[in-house]
């Protein structure tokens, strides 16, 4: 018993560490850091039973009885400690899990949570401390705490380092239990490692962490994978789609993706809701519904022209749209739009100030036409547009007192050296879209700090972010070197699901900046990446007959808001199709992607499971492969493989560092006979190539080598 707890006493101490740690972020969840104490208690007993009992007959009723005790003190239900207490609390949880997957209950239960929780740590804490499963162990413990910094408004990035730490130390210890003199060089190498780590910005970490796994998790988001977690109860975030409040941005963002339109149309292009121009610091707000201007419309044909161009049109085009959710707005492309419904009492508002236009009837149909005629300008056109802000816009020039001063300074520094108004936007606009120090994630965005300004939080710490964070950004910067601009909202172009038909989702709800041009109006501008801006399609288009103004090259993380959106007037159906193939959206010529989604699944699923089997298999022979390396590419020396083989075997049958070789070997080879006396002849030539001058492998040493590597990779302890 005394030896069993001097080799366990380290693994319980760095155990009830890391559990206590990773428990207490539970506790805040549900807000029940005042049961901290008795918790750290229960963690404690759990620590013990695993390292002190060696025998699972005694340890099972132990953590029965512990785990029993520990839901008792997080949920007495005003009972006292006794058998009857357990029936109800159980007759608790089997009510509480059938209300949860009828979806009567939108977050996970704490009762159900912690009960969970506890059961998986015992699991762990005996992977760690009696089976030495360090590894697999911290890498739960990791991944569970990166699930609740992704669905909840927590901060655990130094957290994760600490337990990434502790299980390094762990298995360090494990490895090298015969060098004591290495534990406090590896403790002072760790804990240089935390204190450097608690100095770096927590963005930083958070980056540094999330980056290399955003192309996976965004495809998972996508797919809906964390939506369907969300719906489980794990946790609180925002969906995708058009928000009518925007008084608080910021946080992760879910991809919901229900289908809101379909449009039957030659070209792609936004589809614009709403502006809102006022920016409080935190977000975006429109003007008291008192001032605002509205404008009636009726009939089956219903113009709704934009007076405030003045420049030329595209070719008029149809589109025939289908409504799968019928809200209040209706989505439209810029330009001269006439409405065709075949309702003559239908009734649409417009908003004079946002040009937002919603249906006022109480029955609204769901499908009609539109008669569009596009914006067609070039960038040499808006080039001769003065600097002037025209009286009209000036209230377009908001912002906040207490905007941080560097933001203003870095738009100003962006500007410095363009001459008119076309070059200081794109200028601004180039910045955030194709600088590189921004990502694009909707997984990965933060939230500001208590009382930090959104867009300086994104510009200058986090740097991570989706269309609110660039679009809010782009609003910002220009307004305050004195160019009028507006937030604006809607929905990308979505997807092609066949030729001319678009299908739009709430994950394609989209966001952007609007400028004021005297003489054209409100333009819309793109700094989102991998979004493509309609001025720069139209800009393309004139130079270039080729049609090669397709949307910048995105990247896999960033298919959830399309990547599509184009030009009506100048983008071609075949320009549409090559952007779509790059994200993989669009038809393509490859045929394994032209099967079923069903069958490519049960593939993909193959495939993952094979890829698991094959980490497995080299997980668990690793030793064996190392030393076939050893063996035969580098060809080894005895001297250099012994101690290998030594380090493993020392793994079963301990050793102190003062026992001869030969006699531990003997003392082995009486432990595992199977073993023939190969660990002794090998022990016997390590001391004469140590001893002597001779330290090359002969054919026989060989032998031993591969027959004594292949039994130790076969025990178990």
């Amino acid at each position: 018993m005394r030896k069993r707890i001097y080799n366990k006493a380290t693994p319980m101490i760095l155990t009830f560490l890391t559990f206590s740690t990773a428990f207490y972020q539970l506790l805040k969840f549900y807000h029940m850091e005042n049961q901290l104490n008795y918790n750290i208690v229960v963690i404690a007993l759990f620590c013990l039973i695993a390292g002190i009992i060696p025998r699972w007959f005694l340890k099972i009723p132990l953590y029965f009885l512990v785990l029993y005790s520990g839901l008792f003190l997080n949920f007495p239900q005003n009972m006292s400690f006794s058998l009857n207490w357990g029936a109800i609390f159980w007759e608790r949880l089997v009510n509480l899990n059938q209300l949860f997957i009828m979806g009567r209950i939108g977050y996970l239960p704490e009762e159900i949570a912690v009960s969970l929780v506890f059961f998986f740590m015992i699991l762990l804490i005996e992977l760690v401390i009696e089976y030495e499963r360090v590894v697999i162990s911290y890498l739960i413990i990791i991944c569970y705490m990166l699930f609740l910094t992704i669905y909840n408004d927590i901060e655990l990035h130094v957290e994760i380092v600490l337990f990434a730490s502790l299980g390094l130390l762990q298995r360090f210890l494990i490895v090298h239990k015969k060098n004591k003199q290495n534990y406090l060089v590896i403790t002072a190498l760790l804990s240089v490692f935390l204190l450097v780590t608690l100095a770096i910005p927590s963005e930083f970490i958070e980056t540094k962490m999330l980056e290399p796994s955003a192309t996976l998790r965004n495809y998972l988001n996508t797919k809906g994978f964390y939506q369907f977690i969300e719906e489980t109860g794990a946790g609180n975030l925002s969906r995708s789609g058009f928000s009518e409040n925007d008084e608080v941005l910021g946080g992760p963002l879910l991809d919901d993706n229900q289908i809101i339109l379909e449009a039957q149309q030659r070209s792609p292009h936004y589809w614009r809701i709403d502006s809102k121009s006022r920016y409080t610091g935190s977000g975006w707000e429109s003007l008291g519904s008192e001032d605002a201007v509205l404008d009636a419309y009726n009939g089956t044909q219903i113009e709704l022209p934009n007076n405030d161009y003045q420049g030329s049109f595209a070719e008029k085009e149809e589109i025939r749209l289908n409504r799968e959710v019928l809200d209040s707005y209706l989505p439209l492309p810029y330009g001269n739009k006439q409405v065709r419904v075949e309702d003559a009492t239908t009734e649409l508002y417009v908003n004079q100030e946002t040009q937002r236009v919603d249906f006022q009837n109480t029955s609204q149909p769901d499908s009609f036409q539109i008669d569009w005629q596009d914006f067609d300008y070039t960038m040499e056109e808006l080039a001769d547009v003065s600097l002037a802000t025209p009286d009209s816009a000036l209230d377009y020039l908001q912002l906040p007192e207490q905007l941080p001063e560097r933001v203003s300074d870095l738009a100003e520094e962006l500007t410095a050296e363009e001459d008119t108004l076309i070059g200081q936007v794109t200028a601004i606009q180039d910045y955030l879209k194709n600088s590189g120090n921004f990502r694009y994630s909707k997984i990965d965005a933060g939230f500001p700090t208590e009382n930090q300004d959104y867009v300086d939080h994104f510009l200058f710490n986090s740097q991570v972010g989706y269309c609110d964070n660039f679009s809010s950004a782009m609003v910002v910067m220009l307004r305050s070197v004195g160019i009028p601009a507006r937030w604006t909202k809607g929905f990308s172009s979505g997807e092609e699901v066949s030729e001319d038909r678009y299908v739009v989702r709430n994950s394609d709800a989209h966001s952007w900046p609007e400028v004021y041009f005297e003489g054209y109006g409100w333009l819309p501008f793109e700094p989102t990446p991998s979004f493509s801006q309609p001025l720069e399609q139209t800009d393309a288009a004139a130079n270039d007959n080729t049609d090669s103004s397709t949307t910048n090259s995105s990247t896999t993380e960033e298919t959830t808001e399309t990547s599509s959106t184009q030009s009506s007037s100048t983008t071609s159906t075949e320009s549409t199709t090559a952007t779509e193939t790059e994200e993989g959206t669009g038809p393509t010529n490859n045929r394994f992607l032209q099967i079923s989604p069903f069958v490519r699944n049960i593939l993909y699923g193959g495939l993952i499971v094979a890829i698991l089997g094959l980490v497995y298999i080299l997980w668990r022979n690793y030793f064996y492969l190392y030393m076939l390396v050893l063996i035969k590419i580098n060809n080894a020396s005895i001297l250099k493989i012994y101690p290998k083989l030594l380090n493993r075997a020392e793994k079963f049958v301990f050793r102190t560092p003062e026992q001869p070789l030969n006699q531990y070997a003997q003392i082995f080879e009486e432990r595992y006979p199977e073993f023939n006396g190969t660990f002794i002849k090998l022990t016997d030539s390590y001391e004469k190539s140590l001893y002597g001058s001779v330290a090359e492998v002969d054919e026989q040493e060989r032998k031993l080598i591969f027959e004594l590597t292949r039994k130790l990779a076969k025990i178990k302890k």
